[in-house]
């Protein structure tokens, strides 16, 4: 990501934050076309749940890393879930400062570290790697520094899967066409699998999961926990 497109990036997030966070989470969509795209966005709820469910067993009393913590739910969550210590980074301060706060509302403001930061920097410390919705933001290049970065910890990142069905379509005009031609250097991305696993194998990454779930649409979680099976993707509807 060039000089350019990283400070396009950090203003878009910084503007959009709220905004994001309340109709993904909060399903408070304003206007009649976001409320519509809502019902889309309840997808990444149901891919947070999903993701707790899976990792719930491996961060109890380990050091969680949130790359692209958004407004810090996901490192809230791992928090009161046991984690040891749970640090979010994201590329936009407005985000990190609402991650801040809304740690400390509940109660786990001691336990969590927010920083500004890009993806592809080289990663602090930590026993698990998280990234939901990360990679969608991410060029090849950086997104291949961030897989190298991830390639020796335990890890799940979510992606969007450019999979044809209607939902996905949908979205992929709304947000990805819609950058592309009028987000001013700002591009989000929906990825085939098979770039995906090109992309892991290529940063000597074999030993992983993909899962698919009817209620996280087109959404997909790439993991290595150890129940992981090299190349595997699961189903469930």
């Amino acid at each position: 990501m060039t000089r350019s497109n990283a400070e396009g990036m950090k203003s878009y997030w910084d503007e959009k934050i709220d905004w994001w966070a309340e109709s993904s989470y909060e399903e408070k969509p304003r206007g009649p076309l976001e409320r519509w795209m809502a019902s889309l966005r309840r997808s990444v709820h149901a891919r947070a749940v999903i993701a707790l469910e899976l990792l719930e067993p491996f961060i109890k009393d380990k050091v969680v890393l949130d790359v692209g913590c958004g407004n810090g739910h996901f490192a809230k969550c791992c928090a009161e879930l046991g984690a040891k210590h749970v640090i979010g980074t994201d590329i936009s301060p407005a985000a990190v400062e609402i991650a801040r706060k809304l740690a400390k509302a509940n109660g786990v403001g001691d336990r969590t570290t927010f920083e500004v930061a890009r993806a592809g920097e080289p990663l602090p410390p930590s026993d698990v790697v998280t990234g939901f919705g990360l990679v969608d933001w991410l060029e090849r290049e950086e997104c291949l520094r961030f897989f190298r970065n991830i390639k020796d910890r335990t890890f799940m990142f979510s992606y969007s899967e450019q999979d044809g069905s209607f939902d996905e379509i949908i979205h992929h005009f709304y947000l990805v066409e819609r950058l592309r031609l009028f987000g001013g250097g700002v591009r989000a991305y929906h990825h085939p699998r098979a770039t995906i696993e090109g992309r892991l194998r290529k940063c000597n990454i074999t030993n992983f999961e993909i899962v698919s779930r009817k209620e996280m649409r087109f959404g997909r979680l790439v993991h290595n926990l150890p129940t992981a099976k090299r190349n595997r993707t699961t189903r469930n509807g």
